[in-house]
């Protein structure tokens, strides 16, 4: 009987604390800041996307985790001998943060984040050379949560960092729609 006990005990103790946790997906455009001024042409935005875990320590606030990729930037240039050639640069990289979670009204919440972007910037062309640069910087974002259920929620964010690339720094930003799911 004590068994019985010690397991039902342990098994609700198990639920509430996984209610803490949540998991999410966002999808949506990514946009790096460089400078293409010297190029023949150059695409600075590209789908990018975040997946998260969280951990909520209480309703206002939750530690975070998110894999984001910053999608890639393309620009053709011309060499020494005006023969074209194109870079492709990759961004992505891991986002650790505490999100603040603020009711507007029960069902909908803007959140702030605020902590670090560990990135890695992969850079490569059509000359056959390529190069990466892995760089740690600050991270913000601002959202907004609307509960369909208690569980499931819709999800806008902005996340904002810079990335490393040629010995420069790079804004980076990502504007996305997804959903969190809360366990």
């Amino acid at each position: 009987m004590k068994k019985i006990a010690l397991a039902a005990v342990l098994g609700t103790m198990m639920a509430a604390a996984s209610a803490q946790v949540y998991v999410g997906g966002n999808v949506g455009q990514a946009r790096t800041n460089v400078d293409c001024s010297d190029s023949l042409s150059c695409d600075k935005s590209d789908t990018g996307y975040k997946l998260t875990v969280g951990y909520k320590l209480n309703p206002t606030v939750a530690l975070e985790a998110a894999y984001v990729n910053f999608g890639k930037v393309k620009a053709r240039y011309l060499d020494d001998d005006a023969n074209p050639f194109s870079v492709e640069v990759k961004g992505h990289g891991v986002l650790l943060a505490a999100a603040f979670r603020y009711p507007v009204m029960p069902t909908l919440n803007v959140v702030g984040r605020l902590g670090m972007a560990s990135l890695k910037a992969k850079g490569s062309s059509s000359l056959g050379t390529s190069d990466s640069e892995s760089s740690t910087k600050p991270y913000v974002g601002l959202g907004a949560e609307y509960a369909l259920t208690k569980e499931l929620r819709l999800t806008a964010a902005a996340d904002f960092t810079r990335a490393k690339f040629a010995d420069d720094s790079y804004a980076v930003r990502l504007l996305s729609l997804g959903a969190q799911y809360d366990f």
